[in-house]
């Protein structure tokens, strides 16, 4: 097993490798929505935690988004683009919708707010669908929608909205179908690879590590 050159390049690079050369055999299991979530759940959360701007809680240990400055600057740049135009999705047509829920209680195919759901708004940001995205991977914060034939038609990405007295106000949802979150993690590799890490760089962080 060789070394990682860095986590926001190599590791997601081979996160989508997982991606492609398991494809053919988690679709002929029917597994394809568990293996997205899972590469998701590595090759999203660890390269957007590294490189995005530093929160309320402080830098991130790995100093990552100082480090490959440049790739920091063109993820900012990122976050703040619509998400319907920009180059994590820009098709056309979309299953990607939105929308509130007073509770998650029962089956997503009960929630009333799901039924309520809306296409994604042409002024909603890429920064905001990532939010969501990753709050729920990371929290597990994750449901399907179901067929009658007990096929999966959707994923629900759920991020809680919560008061000043730290109580779940709402929850704020995603949902898209499987196939679509499947281009969209692959349109999230595309981009971090052509942010194209400076090798030198890459290799003095490992040499700082060592």
């Amino acid at each position: 097993m060789t070394a990682y050159k860095n986590f926001v390049e190599d590791f997601p690079r081979r996160c989508r490798d997982i991606l492609d050369f398991a494809r053919k055999p988690a679709l002929s299991r029917g597994l394809e929505v568990t293996l997205s979530l899972m590469v998701a759940s590595a090759g999203l959360i660890v390269p957007y935690e590294r490189l995005k701007p530093d929160g309320r809680f402080g830098d991130h240990p790995s100093g990552d988004n100082k480090t490959f400055a440049d790739a920091a600057i063109k993820l900012k740049l990122l976050l703040d683009e619509p998400f319907v135009t920009s180059r994590l999705w820009s098709q056309p047509n979309s299953t990607w919708q939105d929308g509130k829920l007073d509770s998650v209680k029962g089956y997503p195919e009960t929630w009333e707010g799901l039924q309520k759901r809306r296409p994604i708004s042409n002024h909603k940001k890429v920064s905001a669908i990532l939010t969501v995205v990753r709050n729920a991977l990371a929290h597990g914060n994750i449901f399907t929608f179901n067929s009658r034939e007990n096929m999966i038609e959707g994923i629900i990405f759920i991020k809680a909205n919560f008061n000043e007295d730290s109580v779940i106000r709402n929850y704020s949802f995603l949902y898209v179908a499987p196939k679509e979150f499947q281009q969209f993690l692959r349109s999230w590799f595309d981009f971090l690879y052509n942010c194209h890490i400076p090798q030198v760089t890459a290799f003095e962080v490992l040499k700082d590590a060592a």
